[in-house]
């Protein structure tokens, strides 16, 4: 919130505020789709999660900071956006506001504020929905049945959902996003179009992305031998959120590796990791846990990944001995 430039986008011709606008630009296509599928619900949801993290970062800075002057980073804004996006359109808003204070304030302003902080802010509140309203955060209400509905707002709707099938769901719907899912992750073309608006801008490094999208598509059939369904795999790869979460999560320059080989080796251990995990584990965990997981290395990947000094043949011989 404060006018600073922190190391992840020192390198950068922009200030890290408009780094963050287009985020917000290439999530709002996935925002509109949303509100057209789902309705005004989902306008209040994100309208909270934004809300709840804004003045959370607001109120810490203003505290911690006061000799700064004040300047929008819009950092919270964009965390607020993408939990919205990662939960049902029945989830109650006060879940939703309770997860992104405790991200804001114990993910991200406990370790310093935005630049700082280890783990996702946006991915560590969807986490702790998934422990503290493991029922809310089942999606059952259908696309396009009622635009004006907001019932449940307080409460949410428990009602429980099938599990990830192929049957009665064209090609299209999953192409489209008319399909039951988190609001934000059932379209596959809007979702592209979000990729393409922050590749355009440079914002979107490839390579953490790659390697987590192949090692899920080359690793599915292997762990999945005795019953692979091809439809199957695509409502769930777009429905679990796997595709959104690959491409709005593993380019950040703050919970990422900076280097480009650490990054291959950041997006080939979260997909190995989701692929245990919905093999063997907990299928709904698989979204954002091994994202999370590999935050927590992305120090260790820092320290033995660091780029060449200047004249000097290795990191650790010639400096640091």
């Amino acid at each position: 919130m404060k006018r600073k430039q922190l190391a992840p986008h020192i390198h950068a011709n922009q200030p890290a505020s408009e780094r963050y606008m287009y985020v917000l630009l290439a999530l709002l296509p996935i925002l509109i789709g949303a509100v057209f599928y789902y309705g005004i619900r989902v306008l209040i949801l994100v309208a909270v999660s934004c809300a709840v993290f804004f003045l959370c970062d607001f109120f810490c800075t203003q505290k911690l900071y006061p000799e700064l002057p004040l300047h929008v980073d819009y950092s919270s804004l964009v965390s607020g956006v993408i939990l919205a996006m990662l939960v049902p359109v029945s989830a109650s808003f006060w879940a939703v506001a309770l997860a992104a204070a405790f991200s804001a304030l114990l993910v991200k302003q406990a370790f310093g504020g935005a630049g700082r902080n280890i783990f996702n802010p946006a991915l560590a509140a969807r986490a702790f929905l998934q422990i503290a309203f493991p029922t809310q955060m089942v999606a059952s209400e259908q696309p396009m049945e009622n635009f004006w509905k907001i019932g449940s707002l307080l409460t949410g709707n428990a009602v429980p959902s099938s599990a990830f099938s192929a049957s009665g769901v064209g090609t299209l719907d999953v192409i489209s996003g008319r399909i039951c899912g988190m609001v934000g992750t059932t379209s596959l073309v809007l979702i592209v179009i979000g990729a393409l608006i922050l590749f355009e801008r440079k914002l979107f490094s490839v390579y953490a992305p790659f390697s987590y999208f192949a090692v899920i598509l080359l690793g599915y059939i292997p762990f999945n031998w005795s019953g692979v369904n091809v439809m199957d795999f695509f409502l769930w790869f777009i429905r679990g959120g796997i595709l959104f979460v690959g491409v709005f999560t593993l380019h950040d320059c703050t919970t990422v590796p900076m280097d480009k080989r650490a990054q291959c080796l950041f997006g080939g251990g979260a997909g190995l990791l989701t692929l245990i995990l919905y093999r063997f584990g907990n299928a709904s965990y698989a979204m954002v846990y091994p994202v999370l997981m590999m935050n927590a290395l992305t120090p260790v990947f820092d320290y033995y990944f660091r780029p060449r000094a200047f004249s000097k043949s290795s990191w650790y011989r010639e400096v640091e001995e």
